[in-house]
Formats: C-alpha cells, sequence, structure tokens
C-alpha cells in the first residue's frame, strides 16, 4: 500500500508510546493465541493495542516495524534487543517468514484481530501467510515476507548470468545444492516457495551435479535444525515436490530420501496419526511404481496402507454383504442403517430408553465432578502457572536468559489478572520481583521489570481501570496494592477523582487515596489551588482523612471562601482538629441566615458533639414557629442535642414536647414529639426517666408509647 500525497510528514516516533504499542501488540497476540477470538481477554487486549496504534498515527501516517531475527527495528533504529517483550515478538514475526510489518493510518481493530488469527495459526508461514493476509482484505495492514536475495552466498551460487530471467530463489536453491550458503538460519524459508517450482529448478540442473547435492536438498527440506523426524506438513509439500520432479530423477530422488532418516515405531505411528486418507493416497500414488525404495520407505507405506484405508466403507449399501474388520454385515444389518429405517426396528419406548441412558449426568450430582470442575476453573489454573514460575524464578542455578523469559511470563500474567480484578495475584507478584530486586542473584533484571512494568504509565493505567471496575469487590487486595504504588499512582488517581462522574465511584477512590496515607498530603494541599470547587473540597477531605494538622493553616484561609461546600469542609475540619477558632466559625453559621450553611452547622454540631453549641440549638427550640417555617431546624437540633446528650437540654425538651402551642398538623406534631422521644437515649437514664414516665402515661400514639416502654426498660437495666 503506498502512501497518498498529502499525508502527514515522518515525524520520529514518540519512545514510549512506541514502547507501549509493541507491549500491547505482543500481548494481543498472545491473547489471540490463548483465548477464543470473542473471549472478553481478547478483545479488551485488541482494543489497548487498537488505541495506541492511533495515538501513533497522530505523529506519522504509517508505522513500519522491521524484523531482523529477535530484533525489531523502525526507521534507522533499533528497539533495545534485551527487552524481552521486543524480542519474542520479533521471533513470533520471523518464525513466521516476516520481514516487515507495516500498520496505516486507517486501521481497524477487526484487521488486528486477523493479523493475529493468522500469526497463530500453526503452519501458516511465509508467502502462504502473505496471501491469506491479503485475501482477507486487510487494507490497512502490509506484511512483507524475508527476501531471500538478502541472503549472501560463500560463494558465487548464481549460475546464469544478469537479466537471464533466473530469480533470486533460485540462487538459494542452487547455495543450498552447493553447501555454500553462509546463513544457517534460513532452512526453513525452503518451505515458503512452491514445490512445483523447486521442482523445475532441481529437474534442469540436478543431473550435472554429485549426488549429494540431493541430500542437501532433502535434508533442508524434510529437517529443521538437526531434527531427522518427519511431520505432517514438510512431508506434504516432500511429496508434493516429487511429483513434479521429471521422471528419471524420480526415482533416484526417492531412493535417496529416507536413506539417513531410520524411522522408528513411534515415529511412524505419530505420522500416520497426523496423516488424513487423501495424504496417504496421495503418497501411494507416487511410491506405487518404484519398486527400488529403501526398506525403511517401503515398510512406511506398508503401515499406511494397513492402517488407514481412505474409502473403508465402499460399496457399504451396494445391496451385498460387506466386511468391515473381519465382521460381515448381512443386508438385513445393512438395512437397519438406512436412512428413516430405524424406527421400524426399535420402538419408541426402547428409543426412549436410550436417550436417557445417553443423557450426561450434571456435576452436582456428583460431589468429586463439581471439585475437578472448580479445580479446572481458568482462575485457579493461572494461580497454580504463576506460582509455578515463581517457584522457578526463585531456582538457585537458574540462567538469566530463561529468568528474563519467566519474568516476561509473569507480566502477561499480571496483566490477565489486573483484567479479572485478582489484586491480591498481581500484589503477590510484585512483592516477589521487589524482594528479588533487593537481594536476588539477578537484581538488575528485576529492578527492571519493577521500574518498567510495574511503574510504568501504561500498567498505571490499567490498575486504575481495573480498580474502577473490580475495586468495590476486592477491597482490601486493591486498597493493598495501591499503598504499595501510591508514588506512581498517587496523582493519576487524583486525576481520575477530578474527572469522575460518579458519586459512588468518587467515595471510593477517596477511600483508596485515604488508605494511602500522609504521603499524598503534599499533592493534595498543592491542590487547593485548583479553580474547580469540588477538586478543593475533595482536598480538605484528604487532608483532614490523612491527618494533616500540620496544614491546617492553608484550610482555614478557606472558611470564608466564596462556594458554600468548600466553606463547610473546611469548618467540619478545623472541628476535627479541635482548633481554638473552629466554635467561632461555627456559632456564626448556626446564627446566619443561608438555609444550606444553616441546616449543615446544626448536623456537624451533633456529629462533633460540640457541648458549646447546646445554648445556640435549644434557642432553635424555643423560638416560637408560628408558621412552620423553622420545623425543619428543629428536628435537626433534636438529633444534634440527642447525639451530644447534654442534661442541661431536657427541660426544653420537655415543654417543647407538651406545648399546647405547636401550631402544626396533628400529624406533623405527632412526628416532632416522637423524634424528641426517640433522641432522649443518649441522655442519662435516670434524668429523663420521669419525662418518659409522664409521656407513656398520657401520650394516645402507640409508637410513642412503644417507644417510652423500651426505653425505660434500658434506662432500668442501664
Amino acid at each position: 500500500m503506498e502512501e497518498k500525497k498529502g499525508q502527514k510528514e515522518q515525524l520520529p516516533l514518540d519512545a514510549k508510546l512506541l514502547s507501549e504499542a509493541v507491549i500491547e501488540l505482543n500481548t494481543s497476540r498472545r491473547s489471540v493465541g490463548l483465548y477464543p477470538l470473542e473471549h472478553p481477554i481478547t478483545r479488551q487486549s485488541i482494543e489497548r493495542a487498537f488505541a495506541l496504534l492511533k495515538k501513533l498515527f497522530e505523529l506519522r501516517s504509517s508505522i513500519t516495524l522491521g524484523v531482523a531475527k529477535d530484533v525489531l527495528m523502525i526507521d534507522e533504529y533499533t528497539l533495545d534487543s534485551k527487552n524481552p517483550v521486543y524480542r519474542e515478538f520479533a521471533l513470533a514475526l520471523y518464525t513466521k517468514g516476516i520481514a516487515t510489518i507495516t500498520f496505516y493510518s486507517g486501521l481497524e481493530e477487526n484487521e488486528l484481530l486477523i493479523l493475529h488469527s493468522l500469526i497463530s495459526e500453526k503452519d501458516l508461514l511465509g508467502q502462504a501467510l502473505i496471501e491469506i493476509a491479503q485475501s482477507k482484505n486487510l487494507r490497512h495492514i502490509r506484511l512483507v515476507p524475508i527476501d531471500i536475495s538478502k541472503f549472501k552466498f560463500i560463494e558465487g551460487a548464481q549460475r546464469d548470468a544478469k537479466g537471464s530471467g533466473q530469480t533470486v530463489w533460485e540462487d538459494y536453491i542452487y547455495g543450498i545444492m552447493e553447501g555454500k550458503l553462509a546463513d544457517k538460519d534460513v532452512e526453513g524459508i525452503i518451505l515458503s516457495i512452491p514445490p512445483e517450482d523447486i521442482a523445475q529448478v532441481l529437474s534442469r540442473h540436478i543431473s550435472d551435479t554429485k549426488e549429494d547435492s540431493y541430500d542437501r536438498v532433502i535434508t533442508t527440506y524434510l529437517s529443521k535444525k538437526g531434527r531427522h523426524e518427519l511431520n505432517r506438513a514438510s512431508l506434504n509439500k516432500f511429496v508434493s515436490l516429487v511429483e513434479n520432479l521429471s521422471p528419471d530423477i524420480k526415482e533416484q530422488f526417492l531412493e535417496r530420501a529416507f536413506n539417513n532418516m531410520a524411522l522408528n515405531q513411534r515415529e511412524t505411528e505419530e505420522m500416520i496419526a497426523e496423516l488424513t486418507p487423501e495424504d496417504i493416497e496421495k503418497m501411494m500414488k507416487i511410491f506405487k511404481k518404484h519398486s527400488s525404495m529403501p526398506q525403511s520407505l517401503r515398510l512406511l507405506v506398508e503401515k499406511l496402507a494397513e492402517g488407514k484405508q481412505p474409502e473403508f466403507a465402499e460399496g457399504l449399501f451396494d445391496g451385498g454383504p460387506v466386511s468391515i474388520d473381519d465382521i460381515e454385515l448381512t443386508n438385513d444389518m445393512v438395512k437397519l442403517f438406512e436412512e428413516d429405517q430405524f424406527g421400524k426396528f426399535v420402538d419408541e419406548q426402547y428409543q426412549k430408553d436410550l436417550e436417557n441412558m445417553l443423557k450426561t449426568y450434571r456435576a452436582k450430582q456428583f460431589p468429586v465432578l463439581e471439585e475437578i470442575q472448580k479445580a479446572l476453573r481458568p482462575e485457579i489454573i493461572d494461580s497454580a502457572y504463576s506460582d509455578t514460575i515463581i517457584e522457578l524464578i526463585n531456582f538457585e542455578n537458574i540462567e538469566r536468559e530463561d529468568h528474563l523469559r519467566l519474568l516476561t511470563k509473569l507480566s502477561e500474567l499480571v496483566t490477565v489478572f489486573l483484567e479479572t480484578g485478582r489484586f491480591e495475584d498481581v500484589l503477590h507478584i510484585h512483592n516477589i520481583i521487589y524482594s528479588h530486586m533487593i537481594e536476588g542473584k539477578f537484581k538488575t533484571e528485576a529492578l527492571s521489570m519493577v521500574e518498567y512494568f510495574f511503574h510504568s504509565e501504561q500498567f498505571i493505567s490499567k490498575l486504575l481501570e481495573a480498580l474502577k471496575i473490580w475495586g468495590r469487590y476486592s477491597r482490601e487486595a486493591a486498597f493493598k496494592l495501591a499503598r504499595v504504588l501510591r508514588l506512581y499512582m498517587m496523582t493519576p488517581l487524583l486525576d481520575a477523582l477530578n474527572e469522575e462522574k460518579n458519586s459512588s465511584q468518587r467515595k471510593f477512590y477517596l477511600s483508596i487515596l485515604t488508605y494511602m496515607g500522609k504521603g499524598i498530603l503534599p499533592e493534595a494541599v498543592r491542590r487547593l489551588e485548583d479553580g474547580r470547587w469540588y477538586v478543593v473540597r475533595n482536598m480538605i477531605y484528604l487532608i483532614r482523612e490523612c491527618n494533616g494538622k500540620e496544614h491546617v493553616k492553608k484550610v482555614r484561609a478557606l472558611i470564608k471562601h466564596k462556594h458554600k461546600k468548600i466553606r463547610l469542609e473546611a469548618l467540619k475540619t478545623l472541628l476535627h482538629f479541635g482548633t481554638i477558632d473552629a466554635f467561632s466559625y461555627l456559632k456564626l453559621f448556626l446564627t446566619g441566615k443561608d438555609p444550606e450553611i444553616k441546616e449543615q452547622a446544626i448536623r456537624l454540631s451533633g456529629v462533633c458533639r460540640i457541648k458549646k453549641a447546646v445554648p445556640y440549638l435549644l434557642e432553635i427550640l424555643e423560638k416560637r414557629d408560628l408558621l412552620g417555617a423553622d420545623l425543619n431546624y428543629r428536628l435537626l437540633a433534636i438529633d444534634a442535642l440527642g447525639k451530644i446528650g447534654d442534661p442541661s437540654a431536657i427541660d426544653t425538651l420537655k415543654k417543647l414536647y407538651s406545648s399546647k402551642y405547636l401550631f402544626y398538623k396533628d400529624a406533623v406534631a405527632e412526628g416532632l414529639r416522637l423524634e424528641i422521644i426517640k433522641s432522649l437515649n443518649n441522655y442519662p437514664p435516670a434524668q429523663v426517666r420521669p419525662f418518659l414516665e409522664l409521656a407513656a402515661a398520657t401520650s394516645k400514639n402507640e409508637k410513642i408509647k412503644a417507644m417510652c416502654q423500651e426505653l425505660l426498660i434500658r434506662s432500668r437495666n442501664a
């Protein structure tokens, strides 16, 4: 795909953003290989990789990653070759025969999903993978296969002159035949070249070479890196190659094919298990005309012929008796298995009995099966896998490369644990790695894991997302993990708090921040200068809850803030710390004219049990309220006085209860009297007993009578 005119200039990519994108690409690749395409983990992983690529497209219209075995390159830069995630992603592409991969602006999530699905296919590589990718219409992804023209030969292996039409992969085949190929890591590339094309080159030129050139071609084609066993993919390609050879060299080629490959019983049976009847039939046609086969090959063909017959039931319904495995089926038996005949031979009740016999019993009927199902749950398996890796990391004789590989596995597990809200498992892994950083064999590697993974913006962002979804279901573990990482998630969490619209979620964030302790105070004090009233209110709350008494001067300055909620939060904080001037501000609010401020001040008097506020609360009760405008103040004052429990309020409450001047409707007046009786619970029992006895004897309200009796019983038992 070529870039259109007018596209953005090539700009240097943000290194950190690129790193995060590569890590997410590798994570999403692994997720596609481990989970079904519709699994939430797969979808979320793809979404994160897609989001990071979109950010990169804001810098440039395309991103091309080059692959050199286990190294990734972009432009003229090589990405950190020591990073285990980069290496793993590079090797994953390299083993698939991919030299470069380009992502273009306009990329869709589904294209990433298709790409990872193709890369995860076991036997798909090289040109075949590229062609299928093209057929899937990946319009914004371009894959370039490994270019064989880049491989150099020790001596000139090109047989034809320049311009003869000879292709670069022919040079590669000549290099194999002559034994002059320098790069030993490219043996697998021959599998990406069409066998028909290789056969044409061999038919033209193998006759004028030595016989050991046969062996080099065969060995390269059928073996990988010193392994001599066969597999279905390579054998099928080899058979296609032989089919297209010229007749004069086909038999020689077959004779030498298995000379150096001793096939034992196990290998034979494993290969047979992989072959389909069509594979066997194809092989039989090739080997049928050649009697001079090596004994090992002859035994293999005979084994194939005995073990798998493609048409094992041919002629089953031709009308005559048929033998299968020496058991003769009569015409009646054949007729029984014909379509729509079963019901004629087996009655309906018997069929129902058969169906009942075949029904699967539910696991709950078998406790053992229930236990097995529990043990096989994904989270249990993941935890066991995590514990195994941790045990291996603690092994004294572990090599550095293995240690790095295991750290990568743990980072992937942490990502999975976060996505499912398993904060305790994440904390356990973090603590293990941290301990290795302090006194382990590979301190530098453990330090890198802690700094570049657990302390990264990407991880903290995922943690915040997980806390939002799962945090309230696993509060203790979530709080502990947040506290361990408080230096790195304090600022992002405060930012998230400021942007959160959901009130319950804000309360949860405040709970986490409070659990982090005094360490957050400097940042909270700094944010008191924020222009948003709700941010300032939340910061005052954190200063109070995190015991930031040393910052009370900053809070006092906000007691006269233009926003009433900030004034009230400041007053609450001054009362909490018991400052000398706290009551003077409370008195000001209790006697003020702002209804909301006054109501909150009354509540604060009760919550903080401010005894000095009792006279002002009694004043509210004693004030005549002809129109009922102060009913709410009175109810709040009764409740506040009840929380304080000062005996000096009892006479006023008794007068209000017995007053004939309550100009409220009967129901409202009775409700007020009930609230007075309820509030007497915190007063000295001996001093409220006469009041309760009088109310119980005179009241016609059953609720008031019941409440009086209950409180009298408590007062006698006190």
